[in-house]
């Protein structure tokens, strides 16, 4: 389906012609300041109907006033940002530099017949297909691994129940003293 159809379809479902968008696009620039979110019907127009790619502003615009996720929107227009941290790891920068967190993360769908959930191990080792979880879990801090607390595993069971997936950062191997 073409991107200009979904985003008619999302404002007819709402309701809205197109100088109810026109309109509230002139509120949504004025409370941000900022002219690049105002929509004009003739613009929203070459949206649906032309196949024209909308900015970013006036794609937050279209967002905003059509209740949407943004990166829904840029599915449709064949840009998949949520795979915008992945994509970049293909891409080596000559310079140490902090690096935009995941929008989504890999979880696992299916264990390797010898998982054993008794046994404490790494997740990378025990699971042979993997599936996406969407959503930011981690922080940013691409160094981390993925582990399993193994079901007899009882050591940490006040903190961390037996079959809970952890996030490691293997560069801590002290316990901090503090609250």
């Amino acid at each position: 389906m073409q991107p200009g159809l979904h985003l008619r379809q999302a404002r007819e479902k709402l309701g809205l012609t197109y100088r109810d968008v026109e309109r509230a696009s002139f509120e949504l620039a004025a409370r941000r300041g900022r002219p690049d979110f105002i929509l004009h019907i003739s613009r929203l127009a070459d949206l649906e109907n032309h196949g024209v790619v909308p900015s970013l502003h006036k794609l937050y615009t279209l967002a905003a006033i059509y209740h949407l996720n943004p990166l829904e929107i840029f599915r449709w227009y064949n840009a998949p940002i949520e795979e915008c941290f992945h994509d970049g790891t293909l891409f080596e920068a000559p310079r140490t530099h902090m690096m935009a967190p995941p929008t989504s993360l890999r979880v696992p769908m299916k264990f390797d017949p010898s998982f054993d959930p008794r046994r404490t191990e790494l997740l990378s080792r025990l699971v042979e297909k993997w599936g996406r979880f969407e959503g930011v879990l981690t922080d940013g801090h691409c160094h981390q691994l993925y582990g399993y607390i193994g079901i007899s595993d009882r050591r940490m069971a006040h903190i961390l129940r037996p079959g809970s997936i952890v996030l490691v950062d293997p560069s801590k191997n002290k316990i901090e003293e503090g609250d």
